[in-house]
C-alpha cells in the first residue's frame, strides 16, 4: 500500500478559516435576531408562498443591499488594505446616513459594535484595533458591514469574498426568519438559498463597482415600508 505524500497547499486556508468563522450563525453579534420586515409582510399577507418570498429576498439584494451595504463592505475592504482609518470612518458614516429607520440604523450598528468587540482577538491588525476602539469610543457608527469587511481583509479574505459573504449573510438573515416563522421548512430553505446563487454574485458585482459617492439607500420600498410598520408592533418575533 502506498501513501501520497504530496505536501497539501493550504496557503490560503487562514483566510478561508477567517471567512467562515465571520459568516457562521454561531458568531455572537446578534444578526439573526432580524427579519428586515419579513414578520410585518406575513402580517399582512404579503408573503403567500415559496414564489414572493423569493421576491423579497432578490429585491433584498438587489434594490437594497448591493449598492448600500454590498458597496460598503467592498469599499471598507480597500480602506483596510490601503491602511486608511480615515477613509473607514468616513465609509462607516456614509452607511449611517443611508439607513432608513431607526430601527435598521440600530440593529446595522449594535451587531457591529459586537463584531467590534470580538475583532481584536481575531487578528491583532494595528489600523482594525484603531477602528475598532474608535467604534467602542462612540467615535464611529460601527455598522456591521464596515466592521466585517475590515475584519475580514484584515485577515487575509479578499475583497470579493468580503462582499459575497455580506450579500449571502442578509439573504441567510431573511430565510432564517422565514424558517421561525414557519413560512418554509429548513430544508427548502437551503434549496432556495443555493438557488440565489446568480443574484448573490450579481448583487457582489454591482457592489463592487460602486464608489463611495454613488452609495445610495435601500430602492426596496415594499420592504422598507414593511420595516417602518414592523417598528411599531406588538408581540414581535423580531428586532426588525
Amino acid at each position: 500500500m502506498t501513501h501520497d505524500t504530496t505536501p497539501v497547499a493550504l496557503a490560503d486556508g487562514p483566510a478561508l478559516l477567517a471567512l467562515m468563522q465571520l459568516s457562521d450563525s454561531a458568531l455572537p453579534i446578534g444578526r439573526h435576531a432580524h427579519a428586515l420586515g419579513l414578520e410585518r409582510l406575513l402580517r399582512d399577507g404579503r408573503v403567500p408562498d415559496d414564489r414572493r418570498l423569493r421576491q423579497v429576498v432578490v429585491s433584498a439584494l438587489m434594490q437594497g443591499a448591493a449598492r448600500c451595504d454590498g458597496a460598503a463592505a467592498s469599499l471598507a475592504h480597500q480602506a483596510m488594505i490601503s491602511r486608511d482609518l480615515a477613509r473607514l470612518l468616513a465609509i462607516d458614516a456614509r452607511l449611517d446616513c443611508l439607513k432608513l429607520t431607526d430601527a435598521a440604523q440600530a440593529a446595522s450598528r449594535r451587531c457591529g459594535r459586537r463584531l467590534a468587540g470580538l475583532a481584536p482577538s481575531l487578528s491583532r491588525d494595528a489600523v482594525l484595533a484603531e477602528y475598532a476602539g474608535a467604534i467602542a469610543a462612540g467615535g464611529s457608527p460601527g455598522h456591521l458591514a464596515v466592521i466585517s469587511a475590515a475584519t475580514s481583509a484584515a485577515c487575509g479574505v479578499s475583497r470579493p469574498a468580503a462582499v459575497v459573504m455580506e450579500l449571502r449573510g442578509i439573504a441567510t438573515m431573511i430565510l432564517s426568519a422565514a424558517v421561525r416563522l414557519d413560512i418554509l421548512p429548513a430544508a427548502a430553505s437551503q434549496a432556495m438559498l443555493a438557488g440565489f446563487a446568480p443574484e448573490i454574485l450579481g448583487a457582489s458585482r454591482i457592489a463592487l463597482a460602486t464608489a463611495l459617492d454613488e452609495m445610495e439607500c435601500s430602492a426596496a420600498a415594499v420592504i422598507e415600508t414593511a420595516a417602518m410598520r414592523h417598528a411599531r408592533d406588538y408581540g414581535r418575533l423580531f428586532a426588525t
